[in-house]
């Protein structure tokens, strides 16, 4: 009887070593493999225009992270209107099964409406990329320091024009970018910030109303009147394009070792015009956003704040690192892993006062000839994916 019992014991042990073995081999997961989700959450992204070569790569980083998360995400077009936007948002807020939006609100106060209906309506709100004024409805926002990149390029621009003349002496043609746009109003106050220190800067404004045909037109006008012209600045990639054409329209397109070259600067890398002509030495540099990065940060501490409360956000003053946080994905097509760790470190802000939430700092990364072909670039990662799943 007592073997009977110890055999029946042997075999009733392994049949449980057996099934915890198979199961651990089934939960295995491949590299590349979606990760099956905790609990299976329903995102959505608002970009403000996804066809944009821009608005495109933005978008991907938080929506790649959240697919291969194994959440339900979405994204919808406004093409760049923000009556289109609200419109979406208001519909989203009518949404059951919607849990929360990560919103690009470069409308600034004007895509309130829709935020605070989202708000009402119990959706939790995530800013990217841009703020909206004072906006307590959010819980948070992710970007870089738009001034500050601005600020920065111009006072390197002044530094380049006094190696070039000995002096802070010179002409610089200054494009405004897109006045209707709080974030082009912020990078352009910050370049005239540096310019305005040196009363010997003399510079010329136009706004682009972010359209590149308007940038080569205004752009080629004041070189042509102007007598001297020795820098050009621009805050916004649309607008930078144009710029660029403009010098080659105008046969004024020398490299940077030519002592006719007219110093070029602007914001946003692009794998169109932008970077070529970076590979040419026309641009000298560029200081570029981690496009990228934006979203699938804001997604992470998004997932955190849903799954763990707003504890788990993190507090002012904290520095976060690449290796705090989990948010690769992997880019369709091309395989490789994004986005990049030039975001970091990113230092977390009280902006409470001025905003209404916490702002999670990224950085920014100034792009030249001797790393325009990096592959982790999200403007030479874009140009090789067709389709980018939304």
């Amino acid at each position: 009887m007592e073997k009977k019992k110890f055999l029946s014991a042997l075999i009733l042990v392994s049949f449980l070593i057996g099934g915890a073995l198979s199961a651990s081999a089934g939960s295995e997961k491949k590299a590349g493999e979606a990760e099956p989700a905790k609990d299976v959450h329903d995102i959505a992204f608002m970009p403000f225009h996804i066809p944009c070569m821009w608005f495109g790569p933005y978008t991907a980083g938080g929506y790649w992270y959240m697919e291969q998360k194994g959440h339900k995400v979405r994204a919808q077009n406004a093409g760049w209107d923000t009556k289109q936007m609200n419109t979406i948002l208001k519909t989203w807020a009518e949404d059951p099964d919607l849990e929360a939006v990560i919103i690009a609100p470069l409308g600034g106060e004007e895509v309130l409406p829709g935020i605070r209906a989202l708000k009402e309506a119990g959706k939790i709100v995530v800013l990217s990329n841009n703020e909206a004024g004072y906006c307590p409805e959010a819980s948070f926002c992710v970007r870089f320091d738009s001034p500050a990149g601005c600020r920065d390029g111009a006072e390197e621009v002044v530094q380049m024009i006094i190696k070039k003349h000995g002096k802070a002496e010179g002409v610089v043609i200054l494009g405004l970018g897109d006045v209707r746009n709080s974030e082009h109003l912020e990078r352009a106050a910050g370049a005239s910030e540096a310019f305005d220190k040196y009363p010997g800067i003399k510079v010329h404004e136009f706004v682009s109303d972010m359209d590149a045909g308007k940038a080569v037109t205004e752009t080629g006008t004041l070189l042509r009147t102007l007598p001297q012209v020795d820098a050009l600045f621009s805050v916004g990639m649309l607008e930078f394009m144009g710029m660029i054409n403009a010098l080659k329209r105008e046969e004024m397109a020398f490299p940077k070792d030519d002592p006719r070259h007219i110093i070029c600067v602007g914001m946003d890398t692009c794998p169109d015009v932008i970077n070529p002509a970076v590979k040419e030495g026309i641009v000298d540099f560029v200081i570029d956003q981690p496009v990228l990065s934006y979203n699938a940060l804001a997604a992470y501490y998004l997932l955190k704040l849903l799954d763990e409360g707003e504890g788990a956000l993190p507090k002012p003053g904290d520095i976060i690192k690449p290796g705090d946080v989990d948010i690769k994905s992997k880019a369709p097509e091309i395989g490789i892993m994004v986005p990049a760790d030039a975001w970091a470190p990113a230092e977390v802000f009280d902006t409470t006062k001025e905003f209404g939430h916490i702002w999670i700092k990224t950085n920014y990364r100034i792009i030249d000839d001797t790393n325009v072909d990096d592959p982790t670039l999200w403007s030479n990662i874009t140009g090789q994916i067709r389709d980018m799943g939304f």
